[in-house]
């Protein structure tokens, strides 16, 4: 059965000499200091967590939302959810060194990335299914057929400084005056996406200069400018609000809007709209428009939240109630016990709390993390990173070999 807080409260009372529980200031808030503290100093089995990725993984899509309980970056694993095999093998690597071979790697990889208070994994996943180009969107004559603008978009062009893939984006303006602005190309070369057809997501990158001028954007892809899937977004692929610069949109072929009978086997049409507040925006960009398959993955790691609801199971982060339950089993319980214990004695003062409570609870703690951390090692995938070594040389030729550091 497992601990609840109104057993901590209990044992507390009867290891404190018998006083009373009332005497400590903010009770609920001792708990949480002490499973702070705990969760700094060891990764305990029963905080492990299985759950999907609210969205699949996708081939060439690097950053994705991780479950708010996530212990910093303690990720054991990332797993199919079916049919693992040996090379399903993920490694955490640190940002930098993620970042330089995101695109040129055939290892599946990760990294837990903090930006302005919000924690993001970033994934390569080389093995997944490649994106298939709906048109890369690089030249208004690129040989994907002829960009044409229309409504607030004027003075269409190719970009070859600013551009995320295909070595060149479109570049445009959207005029003072109007509320939408459009690039449409409707002599594409023919792509058969029928294999695809409602399964797939559609991704664009689309930079705005002023993201708050911008309200929304709207990809349509079919077989004529009257047979084609439809769909508009207000948020980035992360489901964050638009930013200046570039935003990686998607937009799921499942719950996109059908006008006429569009072939899927035949794509040579597409259209994309921006919809902006009237004012002048210049400098907007398309770039790589695409359409890929993802694949749904389990992601195994320790959680932050030491506490769960008695009734709805839901894990949380802090004391809310004596009824709460302890994410702690029998071997690591006494942790807790100990640990708030010790808390308790340095809040009570007394000579009995200073001379010999604080220090007999601290070493039990001690005792106890030690004896635990023995028991049950850590599983947590260790970021690695890169270094070089020069070799020897030999016949005045110097190489330099790449090794791995832990």
């Amino acid at each position: 059965m497992p601990y609840s807080i109104g057993d901590v409260t209990t044992d507390l009372g009867a290891m404190m000499h018998g006083q009373n529980t009332n005497q400590i200031v903010n009770l609920y808030g001792l708990y949480n200091r002490a499973a702070r503290q705990i969760l700094l100093d060891v990764d305990p089995q029963e905080t492990k967590r299985i759950t999907p990725f609210v969205t699949p993984i996708y081939n060439q899509v690097f950053d994705y939302a991780v479950p708010v309980d996530l212990k910093g970056n303690k990720v054991i694993d990332i797993v199919p959810q079916v049919r693992r095999y040996p090379s399903d093998n993920w490694l955490q690597q640190y940002n930098q060194f993620f970042d330089q071979l995101k695109t040129s790697t055939f290892q599946d990889m990760f990294t837990v990335q903090f930006n302005s208070g919000l924690k993001t994994m970033r994934i390569s996943a080389p093995n997944q299914s490649a994106p298939i180009p709906i048109n890369l969107a690089t030249s208004p004559t690129d040989g994907g057929g002829t960009w044409v603008v229309g409504g607030g978009a004027s003075d269409v062009q190719a970009d070859y400084v600013n551009w995320v893939a295909g070595g060149s984006s479109l570049v445009f303006n959207l005029l003072a005056g109007q509320t939408t602005g459009y690039l449409e190309n409707s002599t594409m070369q023919a792509q058969d996406l029928s294999a695809y057809l409602n399964q797939a997501t559609q991704f664009l990158y689309t930079y705005l200069p002023s993201s708050t001028a911008v309200t929304a954007v709207q990809l349509r892809f079919g077989s004529s400018s009257s047979a084609y899937y439809s769909l508009s977004t207000s948020v980035t692929q992360q489901n964050t609000v638009f930013q200046n610069g570039w935003n990686l949109l998607q937009f799921p072929w499942a719950s996109m809007a059908v006008t006429g009978s569009p072939d899927p086997s035949s794509i040579t049409y597409c259209r994309v709209t921006w919809t902006y507040d009237g004012t002048l925006q210049t400098a907007v960009r398309l770039n790589d428009v695409v359409s890929t398959l993802g694949t749904i993955l389990n992601l195994e790691y320790y959680s932050k939240y030491l506490f769960r609801d008695s009734i709805t199971g839901a894990f949380q982060e802090k004391v809310t109630d004596n009824s709460n339950l302890i994410n702690l089993d029998v071997e690591s319980y006494p942790l807790f016990l100990n640990q708030v214990c010790y808390q308790a004695s340095q809040q009570l003062q007394g000579r009995d709390a200073l001379m010999f409570d604080a220090n007999y609870f601290a070493q039990q703690y001690n005792e106890n993390l030690a004896r635990y951390k023995s028991m049950y090692k850590s599983e947590v995938s260790k970021p690695s990173s890169q270094y070089y070594q020069p070799s020897r040389t030999q016949y005045g030729t110097g190489m330099v070999r790449a090794r791995y550091g832990y």
